[in-house]
């Protein structure tokens, strides 16, 4: 797989098989089962340089963490 066309698959793990230890998509879930499964996160060179134009409003970011911009203002 083109490391450029992964998106985000199993770049995280599954909440569900960390909770329980099973999953309801099994082997087509889009999360990963174990650390073994996890693949690295390709990120554009500009990522997070800029603040959030949410939270230079005042208002909070619907993406969290997962937001391609900066949270803090420094």
């Amino acid at each position: 797989m083109d490391v450029f066309n992964q998106g985000m698959y199993k770049t995280e793990l599954c909440n569900k098989w960390q909770e329980t230890g099973t999953c309801p998509y099994g082997p087509h879930c889009q999360f990963a089962h174990g650390l073994s499964e996890l693949r690295p996160v390709i990120r554009h060179p500009r990522y997070k340089t800029q603040v959030c134009r949410m939270v230079l409003s005042g208002v909070t970011c619907p993406y969290g963490h997962r937001c391609h911009f900066r949270h803090s203002l420094s």
